[in-house]
């Protein structure tokens, strides 16, 4: 079994495990090759009856919705407006919306949203990748398109080269098919710059995948981000600045991941060197 796997099954006894869920191996070096599909062990979680009231909040919603990228929304009206995509987006990009430089959406039809981007990123390259060779007509400005198949790697290996790479957001609302995601995935996420933010739109049963792949999937990175070094002691955490060379790829370039209704957002760093309060060797 994989390291990632004995680190944290080592933590469970027999009694206190219930039915697991069977996950994918995703991103280079997350597990050694060949390795067998990685078991975690979890519990059920128990909750109040579903139709238990709950207080009334003093906000509609976590994300105020009168800002920039809901008024380019109205604007444009992309497709990801319906699925009230724009709040998670404009809550995640927003601090960096200057600083984009390179910016790939996955999937077009239509110009709405490449246009929107353009907008919302002032200072950077908009890419988009179709299938679609109509989808040609969507280039002007910074905008500029290519026609692929995104589960071919040859091909987007070329649009890299052709970029110069580093990448700062990928936007995969491709063919939304789970292989297609998953390999997306594992080929762009390491194409991304240090801080780069990948994200998966319409995942789960609205696009067919009932058992939920595409997100199970992606929720092994937890154990990557919160690897710990075997016989490593809780109370010195403060001085875990940097990994060990037996740590993955994974483990130390991904941060964070947020799941919603139908989107996923995987973000890249340094892990843990982020952290400016450990404690660092002289």
């Amino acid at each position: 079994m994989a390291n990632t796997a004995k680190r944290i099954l080592k933590n469970f006894t027999p009694e206190k495990m219930s039915p697991t869920r069977l996950l994918r191996k995703i991103v280079p070096g997350s597990e050694p090759a060949g390795e067998p599909v990685i078991e975690l062990p979890c519990r059920p979680l128990s909750f109040p009856p579903a139709d238990t009231v709950s207080p009334p909040s003093p906000y509609p919603f976590l994300i105020d919705s009168n800002n920039p990228l809901e008024e380019l929304g109205r604007k444009y009206l992309p497709t990801k407006r319906e699925h009230n995509y724009l709040p998670l987006y404009w809550m995640h990009f927003r601090d960096i919306r200057h600083q984009v430089r390179k910016f790939c959406e996955i999937g077009l039809q239509r110009d709405a949203s490449l246009r929107m981007w353009e907008e919302f990123f002032p200072n950077a390259e908009i890419y988009g990748i179709d299938i679609d060779p109509a989808c040609r007509e969507f280039e002007g400005g910074r905008r500029r398109v290519f026609i692929g198949d995104q589960s071919d790697r040859q091909f987007l290996g070329n649009v890299l080269n052709d970029i110069g790479g580093g990448l700062d957001i990928v936007i995969d609302d491709g063919s939304h098919l789970v292989d297609h995601q998953l390999a997306t995935f594992e080929f762009l996420l390491p194409a991304l710059n240090r801080h780069g933010i990948y994200v998966m739109e319409d995942t789960g049963p609205c696009v067919g995948d009932y058992q939920r792949v595409t997100v199970n999937t992606l929720q092994q990175l937890a154990a990557n981000i919160l690897y710990w070094p075997d016989d490593y002691r809780p109370e010195d955490w403060p001085k875990l600045s940097a990994f060990p060379d037996s740590s993955s790829w994974a483990d130390r370039n991904v941060i964070g991941v947020a799941v919603y209704r139908w989107i996923a957002f995987v973000f890249r760093g340094d892990n843990p060197g982020d952290n400016p309060y450990l404690q660092r060797d002289s």
